[in-house]
């Protein structure tokens, strides 16, 4: 169970800290990230590799650079699902996804540098 926990909690810092940093993006409160985080793992687990693969024409021709493209989707479809977060725009998604993943890289590095 801490091993499921452990990367939603560090996902949620993360995006916590791009709502910090990225213009268009809101976050009310920690449990709303936290929630964020969880429905944004439910919906990149099931359907980025199911869109990636219906896209795959697309995909090749942009040289992969379309799979930004979906996750900044899939970020923009998890906040239609929680109450407590707000993104502006597809940019502010687009740079929101690419931030949290920076960000949650280099935070999950550190706790495992730490621990």
């Amino acid at each position: 169970m801490i091993s499921l926990l452990v990367p939603v909690l560090l996902y949620a810092v993360a995006f916590m800290l791009t709502a910090r940093i990225v213009p268009g993006i809101e976050v009310r409160s920690f449990r709303s990230a936290v929630g964020f985080a969880v429905v944004f793992a439910i919906l990149d687990g099931l359907l980025f590799k199911l869109l990636a693969i219906v896209t795959l024409p697309l995909v090749v021709v942009t040289l992969g650079l379309f799979l930004l493209v979906i996750r900044a989707w899939l970020f923009m479809l998890t906040d239609k699902f929680i109450d407590g977060v707000k993104i502006d725009g597809f940019f502010s998604a687009l740079i929101g996804s690419l931030v949290t993943a920076c960000l949650n890289s280099g935070i999950t590095w550190m706790v495992h540098k730490i621990f």
